[in-house]
């Protein structure tokens, strides 16, 4: 049976909740900070490398260049995996730290990482990983990079398998097997997968990919000729790419729409194409290859137009930027990792048919005690009351979960929000829900079979107490009641001076409209507790000036 609360699905279901920030770090690091707790209460150690993971990955899009910060974060994350003994996730972190390389063009970097974890995925568990469809998926991308299809093929069919037929991230895939067939030259198959991501971008309203799909049926056109039908999808593709800010992909239709033009005799067109193209490409540094090819185009342009002038300034442009990319990502150092990526396969081969060698010795030998390994059948019965139990623990684990989530989001939405009085109120209606609730979850659990392991590990009773109020939320509750009733306030120190902190709990809570149940619930008390307290204060301050507090706060206080 599929243990439905392993570290794989609690990864899983972190990464589901990552949310954009933009270059806001420290909200970022808020948002994160609570996996930190998590990690603590389940004592898995995995929730940290997430957390670094997904840290990493904010840090990234913040500077939108490689950080020292990000760099950091995926090495630490990766050295955590190897001391942990954990494959998979070292082989996960990995995927996500070549494919940061990968992404800002550090090739020669990247290379050695997915080298790394191309030799280690016959040995790792893909049913295992984190979201093992976007690691193969990014694989593909690499390696389709270099030029070699054949390995681009394999990780790309890999990744389908393990895909969602219907998500976003299989439209990814689709798209990446056409251009690799394209690159193959199989314009039939690779147009073949261009539309199919087409229609399940549109299913998924997922208008970056659509674009994607459109500018890459645009190349099929133009190779075909169809020049108008080109830059109809090219100037689509423009559309969607530029209303959903896809900066990069919009700078490969306008450079792809420029070649177009140039086809079609349309100097002007091409020139204005292109200049929209340079806007983007002088924007990010690791955009030098684009700039090479836009420069290109500009010289094609001066030498059709006859202009001397911008001819000798486009040809000095490309002296320096074929210098600079010398040492950044040129043609040639494409050509010479595809080599060492062929060699390294090929070394890799041997050494996999040097392990299956060894393999089939040892199976030999460990045929003389398969009789001995027989008599391990006598522990079938207690194997399969383990299996109940752990199927019983598991289910109560993904409940706590689902209850620790909840209280997570209510908790996170009072962060985001401002601290006013309207906020809290919301909350604490909500805090009542949530209590009532995991009150009748741990009377349903006291009466099955799953109590045994809730007094042993008190997990629901945990979550109850913490959704108590607490010092600092009390704090934060008194100051956003004090902007919003400042008159009430003092008027009622005014006239009770002898009024503790504990009193004005009280009064606050019913001056909000709660009733007893509830002020029990968020001060997690008895409700007898809460009636005595009311009566100790009628007394303290007699019936009279009680009457006078009652009227000020709400009837029957």
């Amino acid at each position: 049976m599929e243990d439905l609360f392993s570290s794989k699905s609690r990864i899983e279901y972190l990464l589901k909740q990552e949310k954009e920030f933009g270059k806001d770090t420290l909200a970022l690091k808020n948002y994160l900070k609570p996996i930190i707790t998590f990690a603590k209460v389940y004592n898995d150690a995995s929730l940290l490398i997430a957390y670094d993971n997904m840290l990493a990955n904010g840090m990234a899009e913040a500077y939108d260049a490689i950080n020292d910060r990000s760099t950091g974060l995926y090495l630490s994350a990766i050295e955590k995996a190897k001391r942990n003994r954990d494959k998979e996730l070292e082989f996960w972190t990995k995927a996500n730290y070549g494919f940061y390389l990968y992404n800002f063009r550090v090739l020669t970097e990247a290379f050695q990482v997915f080298l790394e974890i191309r030799n280690i995925l016959p040995v790792v568990s893909l049913n295992k990983l984190p979201n093992p469809d976007i690691s193969l998926r990014n694989m593909g991308y690499f390696f389709g990079t270099l030029g070699d299809n054949s390995a681009s093929l394999e990780y790309l069919n890999l990744a389908r398998q393990y895909a969602n037929p219907k998500s976003e991230v299989m439209g990814s895939i689709l798209d990446a097997l056409g251009v690799t067939y394209l690159n193959m030259a199989d314009t039939t198959t690779a147009f073949r997968f261009f539309k199919e991501t087409e229609a399940l971008s549109k299913l998924n309203g997922d208008n970056i990919r659509l674009g994607k799909a459109l500018g890459n049926q645009a190349l099929i056109y133009r190779g075909r000729g169809d020049l108008e039908m080109a830059a109809a999808l090219l100037l689509e593709d423009i559309v969607y790419s530029e209303q959903h800010g896809s900066e990069q992909n919009t700078m490969y239709a306008y450079t792809l729409l420029a070649h177009v033009y140039l086809d079609q005799g349309k100097l002007t067109e091409a020139e204005n194409a292109i200049n929209r193209a340079a806007i983007y490409a002088s924007s990010k540094v690791y955009l030098k290859k684009s700039e090479k090819e836009i420069t290109e185009i500009r010289l094609e342009l001066a030498v059709r137009r006859h202009d001397e002038k911008n001819e000798l300034l486009a040809r000095r442009r490309l002296i320096q930027l074929n210098d600079s990319l010398q040492l950044w990502n040129s043609d040639e150092k494409l050509q010479k990792l595809k080599w060492l990526a062929e060699q390294e396969s090929y070394i890799h081969k041997i050494e996999l048919g040097n392990e299956r060698l060894d393999k089939e010795l040892f199976k030999k030998r460990a045929y003389s005690i398969v009789v001995v390994l027989l008599l391990a059948l006598s522990i079938s019965l207690f194997v399969l009351f383990k299996r109940k139990l752990k199927v019983r623990t598991v289910l109560y684990e993904r409940r706590v979960l689902s209850l620790q989530m909840e209280k997570y989001l209510s908790d996170q939405k009072l962060m985001e929000a401002n601290n006013n009085l309207s906020s809290f109120t919301i909350y604490l209606k909500e805090k009542n829900e949530y209590i009532a609730n995991l009150k009748a979850e741990i009377v349903k659990v006291e009466q099955t079979s799953f109590s045994s392991i809730e007094n042993e590990r008190g997990q629901l009773q945990a979550l109850l107490e913490s959704h108590l109020m607490t010092e600092d939320k009390w704090i934060l509750f008194k100051e956003a009641f004090l902007k919003e009733y400042p008159l009430f306030y003092n008027d009622l120190l005014r006239k009770f001076p002898e009024l503790t902190e504990s009193n004005l709990r009280f009064i606050f809570l019913g001056k909000l409209g709660l009733k007893n149940t509830e002020i029990s619930n968020i001060l997690g008390i008895t409700e007898d507790a809460v009636k005595k307290a009311k009566q100790r204060l009628r007394k303290k301050i007699g019936e009279e000036r009680y009457l006078v507090l009652s009227s000020d706060i709400r009837p029957n206080f």
